[in-house]
């Protein structure tokens, strides 16, 4: 459990007022400096507080970007706590969204075009509702009782905020068309059959449409790293890569909740702390492929696919759940992480605020997924064949000073060291740590994990999207990707070493890395 030191509390130690023995003043000598020394290490430090989960602050908003202002009109606003409700009524089924019916793709293009007509100023509003996304991802929000930013992206509280987020948006939707069995659909993107921007999303006269859309996502939606011409003859290779990039990110976090969810974000936590697999990739480049909107998170919800996506997310987070063993995993005995709390409107123009603890389960939420095949689950890693003279030296070793990786550096070109590890060891997890950036600034680098002399994997990457606002976003944060499965795939299970390479793909000028070690 991490926790947060404060500097708000002073002691003092008041000597004895007589001396009984040289033996007793020796000994109160001896205490009183080991106190002493304690009590000057408290007073640098500060002493432990008790943890607490994050709240929203409904009180403060700052409104840090020019050219968007994004702020929530939630001062003075009655708030009430969310209730799960008695599922009366079937459970609402989310459908993929390239194969909807006509009647299912029109209701929802008629429920959207209602939230486009309401008042500017009406919580359901369109660009109201796109808006909370915004204000969630752009530091205008703070923490209930802290003078400290409110972030929902990188850390344990993706997953969670985001099925909050599409919960109410979807019930809105129904609200508006009377109809409470109203379902959002998903972008089925990790199916080939879902790999291009689905059709009701195309006419520019629907209300599910959006201007900056890219073109090329008409043909192919790009995982991570699966870029091509769109010729007839690459977009097999291209799908089969995003097959092959879907299976890596479960694997990097297939049984832990660390590093699937996110590093853990508790009350007075500076935002960014590590987010999880699935968060960096797919979830980033989808966004960064499909428009210029979706490719600025503080704008990304201005586009209705967004919605689509997120509900694609979310349905990875219930399939990994669903893996056995897994269900287990999702901090259940973290209060921290449970009682963490967001504000939303509901569909009936109340302020709720609800609690990560409500949305766990979505059966309780009252929709389910329709199942669809996973021809990404039991693939088989590919392992890159890498030359010797690929492979650069690690830091320490003695090669005359020619080569050698020092820590922290800027990521302007590849960088290779060889890292140690334990035989044997269970769980093995790299971690990049240090990583600093202008949080403003978009930065994406691939991580390699290979054998001395051998061959290597993709175990992962870093992604930052970029952000909107005036001054510079100070951001400190780590990734981890577990590679227990990736040492075993390149035969390197009794191997002390590794070679871990970075790659910058984009922005590795405007990235430190602080170091890299197996843990």
């Amino acid at each position: 459990m991490e926790i947060n030191w404060r500097q708000n509390y002073t002691a003092g130690i008041a000597p004895p007022t007589t001396v009984r023995s040289l033996i007793i003043m020796a000994s109160w000598v001896t205490i009183t400096h080991a106190a002493v020394a304690m009590v000057l290490l408290l007073m640098q430090f500060g002493f432990p507080a008790r943890s607490k989960p994050v709240s929203t602050d409904p009180n403060i908003c700052l409104n840090l970007m020019t050219e968007l202002k994004c702020c929530p009109d939630w001062s003075s606003k009655k708030i009430v706590n969310f209730k799960l409700q008695p599922q009366s009524s079937p459970l609402r089924v989310r459908r993929p969204a390239h194969a909807l019916d006509a009647e299912a793709a029109q209701k929802y293009e008629r429920a959207t075009a209602l939230m486009r007509a309401l008042p500017d100023n009406h919580p359901w509003n369109f660009v109201q509702q796109a808006n909370i996304h915004c204000a969630y991802c752009s530091g205008n929000l703070r923490q209930l009782g802290l003078n400290i930013s409110l972030e929902i992206h990188g850390s344990w509280h993706f997953f969670t905020w985001h099925r909050a987020y599409l919960y109410f948006y979807e019930r809105i939707l129904g609200k508006l068309l009377n109809d409470p069995s109203f379902a959002l659909p998903f972008w089925n993107w990790d199916d080939p059959s879902g790999m291009s921007i689905p059709a009701i999303y195309r006419d520019n006269s629907s209300s599910l449409s959006n201007p900056t859309r890219y073109p090329i996502g008409l043909k192919f939606i790009d995982l991570g790293g699966c870029e091509g011409n769109n010729t007839v003859e690459s977009l097999p290779m291209q799908r089969q890569c995003n097959l092959q990039l879907m299976h890596r990110q479960f694997i990097a976090g297939f049984n832990s909740s660390s590093l699937f969810y996110g590093s853990p974000y508790r009350a007075g936590d500076n935002s960014f702390p590590g987010g999880g697999a699935i968060e960096s990739l797919p979830h980033s480049p989808v966004h960064l492929f499909t428009s210029s909107d979706m490719s600025i998170l503080t704008r990304a919800a201005q586009d209705p696919i967004f919605f689509a996506h997120h509900a694609n997310i979310d349905r990875l987070w219930a399939i990994w759940e669903s893996i056995p063993g897994n269900g287990s995993k999702v901090f259940n005995n973290d209060k921290d992480f449970l009682e963490a709390s967001f504000l939303f409107w509901d569909e009936n123009k109340q302020l709720v605020r609800i609690m990560v603890r409500d949305v766990i389960d979505t059966a309780k939420l009252g929709y389910v997924y329709e199942q669809v095949p996973l021809q990404w689950m039991n693939l088989r890693t590919v392992v890159e064949e890498v030359g010797s003279e690929g492979v650069a030296m690690a830091m320490g070793e003695d090669d005359g000073g020619k080569g050698e990786v020092r820590f922290p550096l800027v990521l302007s070109s590849q960088v290779s060291v060889n890292v140690g590890r334990k035989v044997g060891a269970k769980g093995e997890k790299l971690v990049v740590s240090d990583i600093e950036l202008d949080g403003r600034d978009h930065v994406w680098f691939k991580v390699y994990v290979g054998r001395v002399g051998g061959g290597r994997v993709e175990a992962g990457c870093f992604i930052h999207m970029e952000r909107r606002a005036n001054e510079r976003i100070n951001m400190a944060t780590k990734l981890q990707i577990g590679i227990t499965q990736f040492i075993e795939e390149i035969g390197a299970d009794g191997d002390v070493w590794v070679v871990v390479t970075l790659v910058p793909k984009v922005g590795g000028n405007k990235v430190t890395v602080g170091g890299v070690s197996i843990i």
